[in-house]
């Protein structure tokens, strides 16, 4: 009897195996619903602490049209913590929502880190110098224990610097490639000097050409007789003729880079590391606890 129940057992869980396979990704089970963007693997997050983030989270959809993930893993499968971060915010389609636009908070208790994933438009409004200022608060928090406070200081940090929107210096550096693409913007104050230069200039043109050519209609007859007789022509055939050539050289010598941050431009307080995740741009920072 004790044989018969040990061979059934082995067929059920042979069977267990075949039903349910293992899919080599780091993450237990399916996501529970459409509006889940908190997922705790790692157990770190207190009810209460886990329902204020889901709030949070609620916050970027609604007002800020960004996906916000927050993410704790215990077993990483051997991946680094941005592939973990990028395969799951593209993998489960959460880019999908606002053009690629979010972020994803990731606590990463088998390689100690913890590390913020930009996407899409947040790529450049959370520059490298950002982030590394969110890690900081962070750290702070995690160092301590408080696991629930360090991924809202990463939500914090994001949503104040989405408020202050796009620096001005700001640049996007494939890690990769070395490839850099410029943001380019006009500040507001910049298109009113450009309005006030340009009207200034239609206008003094206008009142130059009135002053000039303008006739009123009690202008005397004699007046407006010599006006016409200036209006005549004389044709010449003229020539020219050259006198004189001279070539000069000059060696103009390369300016080396301004501030050594990573060779461009004012230094690397605007620069935005990237790298590519199946097709997709990528960018985010982290920092070993």
């Amino acid at each position: 009897m004790k044989q018969f129940v040990k061979q059934v057992m082995k067929v059920l869980a042979f069977v267990c195996m075949l039903w349910f396979p293992c899919s080599g990704t780091v993450f237990a089970g399916e996501l529970k619903d459409g509006s889940q963007r908190v997922f705790d693997y790692a157990g770190l997050f207190e009810e209460e602490e886990a329902a204020r983030l889901e709030e949070k989270t609620a916050q970027f959809r609604e007002t800020m049209k960004v996906e916000a993930i927050v993410l704790t893993v215990e077993d990483a499968n051997g991946q680094s913590a941005p592939y973990t971060a990028d395969q799951f915010y593209f993998d489960h389609g959460f880019s999908e929502s606002f053009h690629e636009n979010g972020i994803v908070v990731l606590i990463d208790m088998d390689n100690r880190e913890l590390y913020l994933g930009t996407y899409g438009s947040m790529i450049r409004i959370l520059t490298d110098e950002r982030i590394e200022d969110i890690l900081d608060d962070m750290y702070d928090a995690a160092s301590q224990g408080d696991y629930g406070d360090a991924a809202m200081a990463g939500l914090d940090g994001a949503q104040y610097y989405f408020k202050k929107g796009i620096a001005s210096n700001q640049y996007n550096y494939d890690v990769e490639t070395g490839e850099i693409s410029v943001h380019r913007s006009i500040r507001w104050y910049e298109a009113l000097f450009a309005l006030i230069v340009s009207t200034g200039a239609a206008a003094g043109v206008c009142l130059s050409v009135v002053r000039q050519y303008g006739m009123k209609e009690n202008t005397d007859v004699n007046n407006r007789l010599a006006y016409r007789a200036d209006c005549r022509f004389q044709f010449q055939n003229p020539s020219d003729q050259l006198l004189h050539t001279a070539v000069s050289h000059m060696v103009i010598p390369r300016q080396p880079p301004r501030g050594g941050g990573g060779g461009f431009g004012g230094g690397s307080s605007g620069r935005s590391s990237t790298h590519s995740y199946g097709g997709h741009r990528a960018g985010g920072g982290g920092r070993k606890f």
